[in-house]
């Protein structure tokens, strides 16, 4: 398969697949559903889910099996994509593969000392475990924080988190960990789109990933000075040092007192022109309706493989996200309207 057809098949496979996401008339459907029953019946028999759903007894599945098995799908479908991306788009879909490795050891470390703790295991799809470097039978093993860090020192995180380590008896810095693994990634992410995209595909990729950028940065200073009241050191260090906002705003934002001075850093700026185009009911929503907004687009009108089907990963990750959300709204019980607000669509 040449460069030119292995770039149209991404392009034909990503558009149709995403094609077969929910509609708005499937959010209307599964917000008026009254049980979690109810809410797996539907996606059953009317979605794209039916598949990997059709074994499942809706009357009889946990909440938590229910989510394990649609990340799985999510994984699964995108993985299904790779297939599809040779040669220098390869090494793309190791940002994926990162991403979910990072999350993975996030929940491990703060679901530790829980009984329920190997349930993580399954939210691993199997196409990532044949390439993963981590051992996740070992990691679903552990115990301690000491047994974790060990099965981590051989995989190309252990030196990232050696000085992290606590000592014996100490608390492990969940955030500053957290932190410090998705600089990481995000580093390495930068640096294989300068080594493996050019011209104005690679302007793409850095345009994309410098809007995310931007507002996953404004969310965490936001967060930071709302919510903690963070010093100035403690915002510059959770800054992530990519995007396109100017270094000067992002200074003026980390030395903001409070959430209202960060929305006023921005204003004037691009960013904040893009910012105001955005409908949220909370401050907390903008990193991820940002995100969806510049994905979403990608998928619509880039003609750059890679662009289109990492958004297409994102976009479906809020699918994902959406349907827990509705999944646990409907559980607790909350009123249909207040979950339709935290609904990306």
């Amino acid at each position: 398969m040449s460069s030119s057809k292995s770039a149209n098949a991404v392009l034909a496979k990503t558009r149709a697949k995403y094609g077969k996401r929910l509609t708005d008339k499937d959010y209307a459907s599964l917000l008026s559903c009254k049980s979690v029953a109810e809410v797996v019946m539907y996606l059953k028999n009317n979605t794209s889910y039916k598949e990997v759903l059709k074994k499942v007894n809706e009357r009889e599945v946990h909440r938590g099996r229910l989510e394990l098995i649609l990340k799985q799908k999510l994984a699964e479908d995108f993985s299904s994509l790779c297939i599809y991306a040779k040669g220098t788009s390869e090494h793309f879909s190791e940002f994926i593969l990162r991403q979910s490795e990072i999350e993975q050891i996030i929940h491990f470390l703060t679901t530790l000392t829980s009984k329920h703790k190997t349930d993580a295991v399954f939210t691993f799809p199997q196409y990532f475990l044949e390439i993963t470097a981590i051992d996740f039978t070992r990691l679903a093993q552990a115990h301690t924080y000491d047994e974790l860090f060990d099965v981590l020192a051989v995989t190309p995180y252990g030196k990232i988190l050696a000085p992290l380590r606590p000592a014996k008896g100490a608390a492990v810095n969940i955030s500053k960990i957290e932190n410090v693994l998705y600089r990481y990634s995000y580093r390495i992410l930068y640096e294989d789109i300068e080594k493996y995209s050019s011209g104005k595909e690679q302007k793409a990729l850095i345009e994309m990933f410098d809007s995310i950028m931007n507002y996953m940065n404004f969310v965490r200073i936001y967060r930071l000075k709302r919510y903690y009241h963070a010093p100035y050191e403690t915002a510059k260090e959770y800054a992530f040092p990519y995007g396109s906002i100017p270094a000067k705003v992002i200074e003026n934002m980390c030395r903001a007192e409070t959430g209202d001075e960060v929305f006023a850093a921005v204003k004037g700026t691009s960013f904040g022109r893009e910012l105001a185009k955005l409908t949220y009911v909370y401050a907390g929503q903008i990193d991820n309706l940002g995100l969806y907004r510049v994905t979403r687009k990608n998928i619509h009108f880039s003609t750059y493989p890679l662009v289109v089907m990492m958004s297409y990963y994102f976009v479906m990750k809020t699918e994902y996200d959406n349907i827990v959300s509705i999944i646990e709204g409907v559980r607790y019980n909350v009123d249909s309207d207040k979950i339709k607000q935290i609904v990306i669509n």
